[in-house]
């Protein structure tokens, strides 16, 4: 686990307040904040397109220089994918299935990279399954995403931290399997932390909170 790692987890949106403590955790103004945008979570997620791009523009309308990162186009270029994280302040996950995300993080070497460049300072920022994929296992949440649409499962999270999110835990359309995911994580020992839709983890360093 990084020594003093930098990360802002939430569950769906993200308000004024929680775009301010991203910029506080990088340091910079918005205007300079470079951010690695890995949206490969959506990729089985029918119809995901229209979402994606809006998650995407709410932080190019915020003034941020956001590069989308597509990982299977650099699967086979590990170098060359290190170089355009490396170059970035912040790396974001997005949502969609946390199972296949994980998985496309092994698969292109990116997990490793993502680790690495936290420990070293950079910003880890995710939602939802790019939430998840920080902790340390992505196990358990087969009630809220299709195990089948990871060509291999691969349970180990990135261990940014030692907190498990479990997102949506407001969200009708996820409170059923996010509530079940939340007391097997315990039953098996797990620190989790249930967000709202509306809700951010803020993690710098030693310090957390919870801003909504």
């Amino acid at each position: 686990m990084p020594e003093l790692p930098k990360l802002l987890l939430y569950s769906l949106s993200i308000n004024e307040r929680q775009y301010s403590a991203l910029d506080k955790l990088v340091g910079k103004e918005t205007s300079a904040i470079r951010i690695a945008f890995i949206e490969n979570a959506a990729d089985v997620i029918p119809d995901s397109a229209p979402w994606v791009r809006s998650i995407r523009n709410a932080f190019i309308r915020r003034g941020y220089q956001v590069e989308p990162i597509d990982l299977r186009v650099w699967q086979q270029r590990p170098a060359q994918l290190q170089a355009r994280l490396a170059a970035k302040d912040v790396i974001w996950l997005g949502g969609g299935n946390t199972y296949y995300l994980r998985w496309i993080l092994k698969t292109s070497g990116a997990d490793g990279m993502i680790q690495r460049l936290v420990r070293e300072g950079k910003v880890f920022c995710g939602w939802s399954a790019g939430a998840i994929v920080a902790g340390p296992t992505i196990e358990y949440f087969q009630a809220m995403d299709n195990v089948e649409d990871a060509p291999e499962i691969v349970l180990d999270g990135l261990c940014l931290t030692s907190i498990t999110i479990i997102p949506h835990i407001d969200n009708a359309d996820f409170i059923e399997g996010a509530h079940m995911a939340n007391m097997q994580l315990q039953a098996a020992g797990y620190s989790t932390l249930p967000l709202g839709d509306t809700e951010a983890l803020v993690i710098d360093g030693s310090h957390q909170r919870i801003i909504d």
